[in-house]
C-alpha cells in the first residue's frame, strides 16, 4: 500500500537548469574580471573534471581557487539576490505535467520535500500548484536541508504516515534517494534522458554549452552515492504508473 507521494522540486517539479546556468554565468563574470583569459568553456571543463572525481560544492571550489574570499562572497551574494528576484524565470514549470499531478492526487496524498528558498512556496502558489500538496517541506523555511534525514522525518511527522507506505520521487541519489531510504520510504529516481528532454532549449550559446556539459557529466557529482532506488523513470509523466507499481508490492509496516 501507498498513502503518500512526496516530490522534489528542482529538476523534478520545476526545471531549474536555467537557474544552474545563471549561477555559472555569473560566477564566470566574476572570475573573468580577475582572469580575462579564463573562458566559459574553461569553467565548464573544470566543472566536469571535479564532478567526475566525485566533488561536491563545485562552484565553491572553483570560486575559492580563482577569487579572493571577498570576491567569492560578493559573487555568491549577487547570484543569490538575482536568482531570488527572478525565481519563476529560472525555475520552469511545464504545463504538460498538470495531468500527472491530477492523476497522483486522485489516488494518493501529496507532499514536497525540497532544498529550495522560501520563494519556492510563493512560486508554487502563483502557478496554482500549491493546493496539490498537503505537506510542504522547504529547506530554507525549516532550516533543514537534504541530505539530512531530519527534513524527511519532519515531513513524515506532518503527514502522520507510516514511512513504509510513502514514496519519494527525486532526481538525485545523494540528496533524494539515499536519505529517503534511510527514513524507510520507498523511492523513485527521475533520470531524464538529457537536459533538453525537460523542455528548455536556450538560444544563448553559453547556455547551450552548459546543457551539453551537463549531458556529458552530471551537474553534481558523477559518482553514484547511496542507496539504489526502488524504481527509475525517465519522465515525470511516468510517475503515476511507477507509484501504482510500487503500491502493489507489500512491505512490513514500520514498528
Amino acid at each position: 500500500m501507498i498513502d503518500w507521494v512526496f516530490l522534489d522540486v528542482g529538476n523534478v517539479l520545476f526545471n531549474d537548469d536555467p537557474q544552474n546556468f545563471e549561477a555559472y554565468r555569473l560566477l564566470h563574470e566574476a572570475i573573468e574580471a580577475r582572469h580575462p583569459d579564463y573562458s566559459f568553456d574553461a569553467l565548464l571543463a573544470e566543472r566536469e573534471e571535479l564532478a567526475r572525481g566525485g566533488a561536491n560544492w563545485i562552484l565553491n571550489k572553483i570560486a575559492r581557487r580563482l577569487l579572493t574570499e571577498d570576491e567569492s562572497k560578493a559573487a555568491f551574494l549577487t547570484t543569490r539576490e538575482f536568482l531570488l528576484n527572478n525565481y519563476d524565470r529560472h525555475h520552469l514549470w511545464d504545463e504538460r505535467f498538470w495531468g500527472m499531478l491530477e492523476q497522483l492526487r486522485a489516488r494518493w496524498q501529496l507532499g514536497i520535500i525540497a532544498n529550495q528558498p522560501i520563494e519556492c512556496r510563493n512560486s508554487l502558489a502563483r502557478r496554482g500548484l500549491l493546493d496539490f500538496f498537503e505537506v510542504v517541506a522547504i529547506s530554507d523555511e525549516l532550516q533543514l536541508h537534504k541530505p539530512d534525514v531530519a527534513i524527511y522525518k519532519w515531513a513524515l511527522d506532518e503527514a502522520g504516515c507510516d514511512p513504509s507506505r510513502t514514496v519519494m520521487i527525486g532526481d538525485r541519489r545523494d540528496n533524494d534517494i539515499d536519505p529517503a531510504h534511510r527514513a524507510s520510504m520507498r523511492t523513485i529516481l527521475l533520470q531524464w534522458p538529457s537536459c533538453r528532454s525537460q523542455g528548455w532549449n536556450p538560444q544563448d550559446p553559453r547556455a547551450a554549452a552548459f546543457l551539453d556539459s551537463c549531458d556529458r557529466v552530471p551537474l553534481f557529482s558523477a559518482v553514484p552515492v547511496g542507496a539504489e532506488p526502488d524504481l527509475t523513470i525517465t519522465s515525470l509523466e511516468q510517475a503515476p504508473a511507477a507509484v501504482a507499481k510500487l503500491a502493489q508490492i507489500d512491505r512490513p509496516q514500520s514498528v
